[in-house]
């Protein structure tokens, strides 16, 4: 097992797989020797140069589910061949350098930033029924993360907590993040608290920016990906990466 990696997942829609490499590859401009790989069930994948760019990838068997990539997050550290583990939501654009992130597991097996709802009582992107389920087992204070961005090593205790998660998530077999907020509190994981600028929505950005800080990545969730915006977000940053892109996913589905 390598020491130290990025993964991707990018299932269902040529968009999410878009969004992942435009991502990967401003990732590696950053970071010219970290490993990247990418997970996805498009048969297109093996058709790309990804090698051309350092990037590995694994082939999974496409699946109808419409939270598929839900299934496959809650079991990531089945799939990650790396012993430290940085995963990014396809929808991320790097900004920066990100090195200093691994100091964050120096001590500790998990790390991630709170949501920017960071209590259970204020979650909005879930069903009643979960959130309710949810609240019957802790209080409402109990703190969620956002999991568009999770560092973790390859423990004993992270895969209990992986093993857990995707128990939880069977339940209701949609959104995430309370799935995970119940097994972290079944399995007593520490979570390391990463600085918001390391998973940050371009709108908190522009508050940091006005704050003389840095955003280290941002996470363009909530459509983005699906309706475009994505990718006209990370053309003001790397316009040549996003041309690349494009063109390269378009001819390779052409011959498909």
């Amino acid at each position: 097992m390598k020491s130290r990696g990025v993964i991707y997942i990018a299932t269902t829609k040529k968009a999410y797989l878009e969004a992942a490499l435009i991502s990967a590859l401003a990732l590696r401009q950053h970071e010219p020797e970290i490993p990247i790989t990418l997970i996805c069930d498009q048969p297109l994948l093996k058709l790309l140069p990804l090698d051309e760019y350092k990037i590995s990838s694994r082939l999974l068997e496409s699946n109808s589910h419409n939270f598929s990539s839900r299934d496959i997050k809650t079991r990531l550290n089945a799939f990650s061949p790396y012993q430290e583990t940085l995963f990014l939501d396809a929808d991320i654009i790097p900004l920066g350098p990100i090195s200093g992130l691994w100091d964050y597991i120096a001590k500790g097996d998990m790390a991630m930033v709170l949501d920017r709802l960071p209590r259970v009582s204020l979650c909005d992107h879930v069903s009643q029924a979960e959130k309710s389920y949810t609240l019957e087992q802790l209080p409402g204070n109990t703190s969620q993360y956002n999991s568009g961005l999770m560092l973790w090593r390859n423990t004993p205790a992270i895969q209990s907590l992986f093993s857990q998660w995707h128990q939880e998530w069977r339940l209701f077999e949609k959104q995430d993040q309370l799935a995970l907020v119940r097994a972290i509190h079944k399995t007593q994981v520490s979570i390391n608290n990463l600085p918001k600028t390391y998973n940050i929505s371009p709108i908190d950005a522009v508050d940091l920016i006005l704050e003389n800080q840095k955003a280290h990545l941002l996470h363009c969730w909530g459509g983005m990906t699906a309706s475009g915006k994505f990718r006209e977000l990370a053309y003001e940053y790397y316009p040549s990466i996003v041309e690349t892109v494009v063109k390269l996913v378009g001819n390779k589905c052409s011959i498909i």
